[in-house]
């Protein structure tokens, strides 16, 4: 059997496995974004006029609860290049594989697992099928750890925690012989606030140099809105000290039960030298710059929204502008019980 038979034996046995299980109960979800986009301008000529369809993301997940206390995890993600440059068929990896321990308030999970530096701002947020939140967006931080973490909360409730300890790679494999600490703090006095701040430590080395990520966010809501406003900086220790810092606010508000208004504005203070390989929006890598987005959520029924919006980059440099339009769908299913 060849490599690539190989690589299909053990995806497909990787996929069948968890169906194998013994006892407990399984669970089956997913979701999918899928985009009609159109770049109306952009700051690279070539990409001015570019659209099509694509799909971002199509998740598959599958959930399997031994007992009332421990569950595993196997996620699948697949999604398109985003880049523009070629027509790679979409490709499918291994997003989420973990198992849980959970005790009273306290949750113990090793494996690949959902990272703590914005988890719970991408949950407020609520619209993580029409943009990444910025770290995320930006490539300042990774939505996935592999290593050992425990999360829970105590007061009541009010307060929550969320520490990992990981390769410091997202769901890669590790190159280097350093690690990551992540540490998310919150509050909620109560149902309609939170706050939180987050600090991480990379020890890397080779060609990844050392750095840390400061953050702190606050979220409000009252009745049909929802605001929430974040602060992140990141500084690279490589010979000069090399700091990114970022700004952002979001608002989201119910016209009606089925249309709800959404709004965000990032203020990039520093040119992000990772900018030009942001996937699906390519930025400029060389100029401080803003994002604006707006866009309306159809709910064409609990599982599916049908959601037009626009994204708009403003370069401090001069630089002509980025204007995309999308009109997204996502739909999410969920079968089995658990």
């Amino acid at each position: 059997m060849g490599r690539k038979g190989k690589t299909r034996a053990l995806a497909l046995l990787m996929f069948l496995g968890p169906f194998l299980l013994p006892g407990g109960n399984g669970k089956i979800s997913g979701k999918v974004y899928a985009d009609y986009y159109y770049m109306f301008g952009n700051h690279d000529p070539h990409l001015e006029g570019m659209n099509g369809f694509w799909f971002r993301r199509i998740y598959f997940t599958y959930d399997h609860r031994f007992t009332p206390t421990t569950k595993i995890r196997v996620r699948f993600e697949a999604n398109s290049q985003g880049d523009f440059l070629g027509s790679d068929k979409i490709s499918p990896y291994v997003k989420d594989l973990y198992l849980e321990w959970k005790r009273g308030s306290k949750t113990l999970i090793v494996g690949i697992s959902p990272a703590p530096t914005f988890n719970k701002i991408e949950e407020i947020w609520g619209y993580r099928s029409v943009e990444k939140t910025p770290l995320d967006l930006y490539k300042l931080g990774h939505s996935r750890g592999t290593g050992i973490a425990l999360l829970g909360d105590f007061a009541r409730g009010k307060i929550y925690y969320h520490l990992m300890f990981s390769n410091g790679e997202g769901n890669k494999s590790e190159y280097n012989p350093g690690k990551k600490l992540m540490a998310a703090l919150g509050f909620s006095p109560s149902g309609n606030f939170y706050f939180e701040i987050y600090g991480d430590y990379e020890g890397n080395s080779g060609p990844t140099p050392h750095a840390y990520t400061l953050q702190g966010f606050a979220s409000a809501t009252r009745g049909k809105f929802t605001a929430g406003i974040q602060y992140s900086e990141k500084t690279y220790e490589s010979g000069e000290e090399i700091k990114l810092r970022v700004a952002s606010a979001f608002l989201k508000f119910g016209l009606s039960p089925k249309v709800i208004l959404l709004g965000r504005v990032d203020r990039m203070m520093d040119p992000n030298p990772y900018a030009q390989k942001i996937p699906y929006l390519p930025m400029d890598p060389t100029s401080p710059f803003t994002l604006f987005l707006l866009g309306l959520d159809y709910r064409l029924s609990p599982h599916i929204s049908l959601i037009p919006n626009i994204e708009v980059v403003n370069y401090d440099s001069g630089l002509p502008g980025d204007l995309m339009g999308k009109i997204t769908l996502y739909y999410r299913w969920k079968g089995g019980k658990n």
